[in-house]
């Protein structure tokens, strides 16, 4: 083998984990696989808006991390907290 070819098996070899794999891997039992998968109807009918805001780096590791352990988007916990937060308002 080449060099450049065991590099690359080695690079392989090693194993980092990205956000986006943390994401995709599969966590917990089995029973509630089928629950997780299953898209939600109202989020495909939903219109969004991309927007963009400066966050205290403290708050978007929290929320980066609440990402992870509920497994749902960032934008999907931001939301919630903005409808709950408008709600109160009223």
């Amino acid at each position: 083998m080449s060099k450049v070819n065991d590099i690359k098996n080695k690079m392989r070899s090693q194993k980092t984990i990205s956000p986006t794999f943390a994401l995709n891997e599969e966590v917990g039992n089995e029973e509630n696989k089928e629950e997780i998968n299953v898209p939600r109807k109202e989020e495909k009918k939903i219109e969004r808006k991309r927007v963009s805001f400066d966050l205290r780096t403290d708050l978007h590791k929290e929320l980066k991390m609440q990402s992870l352990l509920q497994e749902r988007n960032i934008y999907i916990l931001i939301e919630e907290a903005l409808e709950k937060y408008l709600d109160e308002l009223k």
